[in-house]
This record gives C-alpha cells, structure tokens and sequence, in this order.
C-alpha cells in the first residue's frame, strides 16, 4: 500500500479553519506525555502569530495528509538582534508518529531558514522529569540531526496559596540584608519614570543569566521595544505584574515579573528575574520574589499554580525558588546546531 506523501506548508493565521487545526495539532504533540504541559492556548496564539513586530517574525507550518493536520510547527526569526538564528519547534500528536512527519517537517525547517539567510538552528526539548533522555523521541531526533545539547533549564512548579507565615518568615530572611533598597511593583504598563531604566534591565537578561554553550547575541532594548513587548502581553490576555528593587541612588537594582493568562485560569508564569552582579548578595531574589508573590496572590485569588524555568547552573535562583517551594516537573533542554 502507498504511503499518502505528507506536504508542509504555511499556515495564515487569518485562515481561522486552517489555524485552529494547526493549533489542535501542534497542542496534542507539545502535550503528549507531560505533566501539566504550559501549552498557548487558541487565543494566545492567534494574537502571537497575527501580530507584526519590529523584533521578531513569527511563522506557523503544518503538516498534511490529503485535508488531514497530522503535525504543526512554527519558526521565529530575530529582526534585531541574532540575524543568523532560525528557532523552531516541531510537534506530531501521538496518533501520527513513527510515519516521517517531523523529518518532512525539519526539512521545510532547512529550507525556510537557509532562504532567509539564517545559519544556525535552536529549538527546546521538554523531558518530564524522571524519563530517561534515551527513551525521550525528541532527543534522539534531534541527535541523528546533528543538534548538540548547549543548556538546561528546570521546570518548577508552585502550588498557591503559600502559608502566609512561610512568605513572612522569608520576608524577614530577605530584609536582614535587603533593608536598604525599596520594592516598588505595580501591575500592566511600566510607569513612565521607570521605563529606561527597566528596558535597559531587561535587555541584560542573556547577558547576566547563565546559558550553557548557547550561540546567542545579548539584546539591546529600549523604551519602545519594552512598550512592544507590553503590548504584545496585552493582545495575548495576559497581566504583567513586576515588583523592582530601588537602591538608595535611585538605580533599579533587580527585577522580577510575573504573567497571569485570561484565557488559562489558574495558572501564572513567572518570567525573567534579575539582580545586578553588583547588588548580588543582599538577598534580593529573595526579597522581590516574596513581594511580587503577594501581589499575585491578592490580585489573583484564583491562581493555583506558577511555573518557573530555571538553568540548571544557576545555583542562587534555584535556591530562591526551592524556599518558596517550587517542585520540580521537567527538564527544558535547549538545542543547536549550525545549519
């Protein structure tokens, strides 16, 4: 019997039956056999894909059988900074598997990455934790391809509410060092008389935080890529809620930020946190995790759980998150090779 060839081609986001089969199937594959996968909903992807931005372009693909979806990928390419990365992800539901669709779909990867002028290739395994990487089919996929693995972050996750008298006991642990700088948060847009300090904060994150052999240009942000990315957050339904830390010269010394999705009730994302190299030691992980926690606990009652990524190198966040009591669930495994 013949094998029906299986064809990829571009999804248009605006095709509403074509993306939400795409969607469909692009969820079934990230979420097979994980534990309680942070998966986009409809919603969210459709803003992330229909929205233009002056940083990234963002393309979906599908895989077909006849007029059946049997697999989904999309593929984001750097305008600003890393002009010669492609990065992917590639997913077949369970159903499908075993029949050359993800090779088929790698192979428009190649295509679309090298007609671009793009010359390296990165995408993200998620191993749910416990499974050996040997039994794990996207590693070994990955390593036949050429692909070598440069990072690993950890997946922890916190069930909310924590005790109050736990976040006030690390409170009290955070302020024996940390008197001297004040927390300010607030929620959605950065306040103006912050916001080119915060943008230059954040665009120290891949200089700052560890990443393994990752090839990876730092970013260069400024007001206005900061205002886009809070828009962005905006179209996808989600709240932004960050708490800073204030020294006494009015520098923001570290940061962190957490994101609550409308359209995924229950769950929080906690993004990128960063202290300064040289307001390090006073216990300000700490100090704004705590804080920000609590705004997310009074704002959002109805949150039950936050999930964090943290690489496995960095021995002081993880330490800030194994006392407030994240748990592990999977291993995010980063993956690259010149194309």
């Amino acid at each position: 019997m013949q094998v029906p060839e299986i064809k990829v081609v571009p999804v248009d986001p605006d095709d509403e039956a074509r993306f939400h089969a795409w969607h469909e199937a692009i969820s079934a594959g990230r979420g097979a056999d994980r534990v309680d996968p942070p998966l986009w909903t409809y919603p969210e992807a459709l803003a992330s894909f229909q929205r233009r931005s002056e940083s990234l372009r963002r393309e979906a693909f599908a895989a077909y059988d006849g007029d059946v979806v049997v697999g989904g990928g999309d593929l984001e390419l750097p305008l600003r900074e890393n002009t010669n990365l492609a990065m992917f992800e590639l997913a077949v539901p369970p159903a499908h598997r075993g029949r050359g669709i993800g090779t088929a779909m790698y192979a428009y990867v190649q295509e679309r990455a090298r007609s671009d002028g793009r010359s390296s290739l990165l995408t993200d395994v998620s191993l749910p934790d416990g499974v050996e990487p040997a039994d794990w089919p996207g590693i070994g996929f990955l390593s036949r391809r050429g692909f070598t693995l440069r990072n690993t972050e950890i997946r922890r996750q916190l069930r909310l509410p924590i005790p109050p008298a736990h976040l006030d006991a690390l409170a009290a642990k955070a302020a024996e060092r940390a008197s001297a700088y004040q927390l300010v948060s607030w929620s959605g847009r950065c306040p103006d008389e912050y916001a080119e300090q915060y943008a230059q904060l954040k665009g120290l994150l891949m200089k700052e935080a560890p990443t393994g052999d990752l090839d990876y240009e730092q970013e260069v942000w400024d007001v206005d890529r900061l205002r886009e990315t809070e828009a962005y957050a905006v179209a996808q339904g989600r709240t932004l809620h960050t708490t800073i830390a204030l020294a006494a010269d009015g520098v923001i010394a570290g940061h962190t930020q957490l994101a609550v999705p409308r359209h995924d009730l229950g769950r929080a994302f906690q993004w990128d946190t960063l202290v300064l190299t040289k307001h390090r030691g006073h216990r300000l992980g700490l100090a704004l995790k705590v804080a920000n926690t609590r705004v997310l606990s009074e704002q959002h009652p109805e949150v039950g759980r936050i999930d964090t990524w943290n690489a496995v190198q960095n021995g002081p966040m993880v330490a800030v998150n194994v006392e407030l009591g994240f748990q592990v669930v999977e291993e995010s495994q980063e993956w690259q090779r010149d194309l």
